[in-house]
């Protein structure tokens, strides 16, 4: 079985590879570039989210020394890496280093676990691998008697429980699985030491937080309890359906298949797995995509919430696949025809190639309904820009804005290489993360300042600023071009009080 471990290592080389050049080929999309923001503005928590991926950011680039898209995404590329060979392992711990391999090629399936949090920089990124480590570090402890080596895992498995917890709000189910699996399955680990000891790490990470958000009015505490909220709420086919779809494309529609397979076989007791591993992957995983489906039967939900619980199944999926000897051979043409995709899908993005002529439109409504724009243009909207700023010796003057995106954007790739500045100003919802930037800019004066946007998003400032300025004066619309041809268009104006 040794091949299979060199086969791991050869595909661990070639997702990097893959991921290292889709990193560097596309540009930010609006979550990414605004977190961003955190590594450039670090904090102990933040509105949206806790810091952890702020620090990873900052970590994968010097501290913002080398901050080009590829080296923000390192924070995303190199720790799925580590997250692929941890599936690797606990593969392995189910079966043998093939199943593991097969994890591994499933991993890289899943769009989730392959491209959103393997390439995009998204707190997400941090997450998954310290989930993922948690788990192998608790299936490497929980089912046997605690002796001290099995103490030591227990440890680190909170300790990355706490990692995972200042990385996004959800681990706290990593504590809803664990203690699930020890009153029902082993107590015995409830009178040791070393399970409160290392409750210490997610108390740490729920103290970080909680201490921002005191000093916050707990503002990230009632922003996330205002989407979850289920008072006075009926049930909404759409926003189920909405989430029970995207689960599944997530998922990766044929791994999904693979995991209805697995728990059939599982139910009809067809697949010969040590029952202890059954019940840890669906005490750390069930919860979750339960509890997200059930919140999605009355309130908008996103289908990524519940990602990491699917990466968590993989290793079972790997076993049924091994145990049923499914053409790992199929899987690897599989997994190649998708990166050819994903390869194919960067250069379509870039170039416009394969994708039929823009439909002619006002000039305030250009590319409004092509969603790949998400992640084209905002480089050669920074250069001419920068041009034109600079020949009007208009650098010194902030740039407003009362949304986070495009905010995050015109940051990013038009502020930040000027040395201009960008204020939020709008209310806290909308600005998010500007709110408390903006306090680092009291002195800055407002009288005269720019107004960006975009077709993609068109506003024009009239319609929010009115109260606020006088004079508005559109100073110039820059076409944003793709293969010769106009895909959207930038609006600039000034502002000025009177």
């Amino acid at each position: 079985m040794e091949k299979y471990h060199r086969y791991t290592l050869y595909l661990l080389g070639v997702s990097t590879v893959v991921r290292l050049f889709l990193a560097n080929a596309l540009e930010f999309g609006n979550d990414e570039v605004y977190y961003w923001l955190y590594a450039k503005y670090p904090a102990l928590s933040h509105f949206d989210h806790p810091g952890f991926v702020g620090l990873f950011i900052q970590f994968f680039t010097g501290n913002l020394w080398w901050e080009t898209e590829l080296a923000v995404r390192l924070a995303a590329v190199i720790p799925a890496t580590i997250a692929m060979y941890v599936v690797f392992l606990m593969g392995a711990m189910l079966r043998d280093e093939q199943t593991g391999f097969v994890a591994v090629i499933l991993y890289n399936l899943s769009i989730y676990g392959g491209i959103i949090a393997g390439i995009f920089i998204l707190p997400d990124a941090p997450l998954v691998l310290f989930w993922l480590l948690a788990c192998y570090f608790f299936m490497k402890s929980i089912p046997y008697e605690p002796n001290k080596t099995n103490r030591r895992f227990m440890v680190l498995g909170l300790f990355f429980t706490g990692c995972a917890m200042y990385s996004k709000y959800q681990a706290v189910f990593l504590l809803v699985g664990l203690f699930a699996y020890l009153l029902i399955y082993n107590r015995e680990w409830l009178r040791q030491a070393a399970v409160y000891l290392g409750l210490l790490f997610p108390v740490v990470a729920i103290g970080l937080v909680g201490y921002w958000n005191f000093e916050n009015d707990f503002i990230s505490y009632r922003f996330h309890g205002d989407r979850v909220s289920l008072l006075s709420a009926e049930f909404n086919g759409t926003t189920f359906g909405r989430e029970l779809l995207g689960q599944v494309l997530y998922s990766n529609p044929y791994v999904f298949v693979i995991l209805l397979l697995t728990m059939l076989a599982l139910r009809k007791k067809r697949l010969v797995l040590n029952h202890q591993y059954t019940r840890i992957f669906m005490c750390f995983a069930l919860p979750l995509v339960l509890v997200s489906l059930y919140l999605s039967m009355f309130r908008p939900t996103l289908p990524h919430w519940s990602g990491v619980a699917y990466l968590t199944l993989i290793p079972l999926l790997a076993f049924y696949i091994v145990s049923k000897a499914i053409s790992i051979r199929k899987l690897g043409i599989g997994l190649a025809t998708f990166y050819v995709l994903l390869i194919v899908a960067s250069i379509t993005i870039n170039t416009g190639w394969l994708l039929p002529d823009p439909k002619v439109e006002t000039p305030e409504l250009a590319g409004r309904r092509d969603a790949l724009m998400d992640m084209y243009g905002w480089k050669q909207v920074g250069r001419k820009l920068e041009q034109f700023f600079k020949e009007e010796q208009l650098t010194e003057l902030p740039i407003v804005s009362d949304k986070w995106f495009p905010a995050a954007h015109i940051d990013y790739y038009v502020a930040h290489p000027l040395g201009m500045k960008v204020y939020g100003l709008g209310n806290l919802r909308d600005i998010h993360k500007y709110y408390w930037i903006n306090k680092e800019y009291e002195a800055l004066d407002l009288q005269r300042v720019l107004y960006i946007t975009d077709s993609r998003n068109f506003r024009r400032p009239s319609e929010i600023y009115s109260h606020l300025y006088q004079r508005m004066e559109c100073l110039v619309v820059l076409p944003v071009l793709r293969n010769g041809r106009t895909v959207k268009n930038v609006f600039v104006y000034q502002l000025i009080k009177e």
